[in-house]
């Protein structure tokens, strides 16, 4: 995008592009994004300076295009920097506030459910931009082909970063035992959830990978959170600010385990975008609400969980052996339905989203 116009006041810039639009940028902001050797380390783009060594009357004092962007003089420490036309371009903050709501999905992903080849993804870096990038969008993705070997999922975790180690170890097993320390290991069905609503912070990711699955039943169940809380949002606005504004308390313990956090059911941010959802009835510690909010806030939770139990909600997939599925913890709730019969076998491990970011970043940049 091309700058065709600058003016300015000492204290703010407007720069006028090509498509005619118009941004504002306050003079303190550009100080403090300042480009350069003196201003940036050349290896890490690391800023070199605190805001406390900036004088405290910034201004602006020249600002004029160049052929590498804009060069803007402050005063009073004559500092000058260049700016790229792209790089205030993709920082502009001057613009209306929007909150789309994310793309969601029901049971209908399970029909156009990409299936990515695991050779491809790892060899490939396209095609494994491809699969985090359907992580990234949907909350979830699919590997087929994936070698059926004990401990290969966190090999897959650390084609994009690496694996959150917890106190069910690097991985865990998912698969009847005859002393099971989470209900998980047993054959029983579960209800969706989210995993760990008591750590802080909550992995991002998890990964499962199917070793084995000879049995009656065990189809893997994931509900898209974001869209029952949109859902929530339009019909029950109420309901839905309980569970934003009040956080809940979850813990869970065993003889050598006691972990608990407080968190909200829903989690949004500074715009009111939906970022997050922490759902798990099994870890869910009494509640200490107000009294005067405890009535309303468990039909809140009713009214919720039902949207969460929405059976047109419900993507549901038969895992094989080969297969491993990798979802993002904090929007996708998973569960599965009773099995009996042969072994099923499947194992995990927990990842962070910012190391998924990163080489989707990484990889794009490498692809431009």
């Amino acid at each position: 995008m091309t700058i065709t116009g600058v003016d300015h006041t000492p204290e703010v810039l407007t720069v006028r592009w090509q498509d005619g639009a118009a941004t504002r940028f306050h003079a303190i902001w550009l100080r403090d994004n300042a480009q350069g050797a003196a201003f940036r380390h050349p290896g890490n783009d690391q800023r070199l300076f605190d805001l406390t060594e900036m004088p405290d009357d910034i201004e602006i004092a020249d600002a004029r295009i160049v052929a590498e962007g804009l060069e803007i003089r402050f005063a009073p420490d004559g500092a000058v920097s260049v700016f790229a036309a792209g790089y205030l371009r993709e920082h502009a903050y001057d613009r209306a506030a929007a909150t789309p709501d994310q793309p969601v999905w029901g049971a209908e992903l399970g029909g156009r459910l990409t299936r990515h080849a695991y050779d491809a993804v790892r060899q490939n870096p396209s095609a494994r931009k491809a699969w985090l990038d359907d992580v990234t969008t949907d909350g979830i993705a699919l590997l087929t082909g994936v070698p059926a070997v004990e401990g290969k999922v966190c090999e897959v975790a650390e084609l994009f970063g690496f694996v959150r180690e917890t106190n069910y170890g690097r991985l865990f097993e998912v698969r009847s035992e005859a002393q099971p320390i989470n209900l998980a290991y047993t054959p029983v069905g579960l209800n969706v959830h989210t995993d760990n609503p008591y750590r802080s912070p909550v992995p991002g990711l998890q990964l499962l990978h199917c070793l084995t699955n000879a049995a009656e039943g065990g189809d893997s169940v994931f509900v898209d959170g974001f869209r029952c809380a949109q859902k929530l949002r339009a019909e029950a606005p109420d309901a839905f600010a309980l569970l934003s504004r009040h956080r809940a308390p979850f813990r869970y313990r065993n003889a050598e385990t006691d972990l608990s956090n407080r968190t909200a059911y829903i989690e949004t941010d500074e715009t009111g975008r939906i970022a997050a959802i922490r759902y798990n009835n099994r870890s869910a510690a009494p509640l200490d609400l107000p009294f005067e909010v405890m009535g309303e806030f468990y039909a809140a939770l009713r009214r919720f969980s039902r949207l969460l139990h929405d059976r047109d909600g419900e993507m549901r997939l038969r895992l094989e052996p080969g297969d491993l599925v990798t979802f993002d913890n904090e929007r996708v709730l998973h569960g599965r339905t009773g099995f009996s019969g042969g072994a099923r076998h499947l194992q995990g491990c927990y990842a962070d989203k910012d190391s998924l970011r990163s080489m989707a970043t990484v990889l794009s940049r490498k692809s431009a």
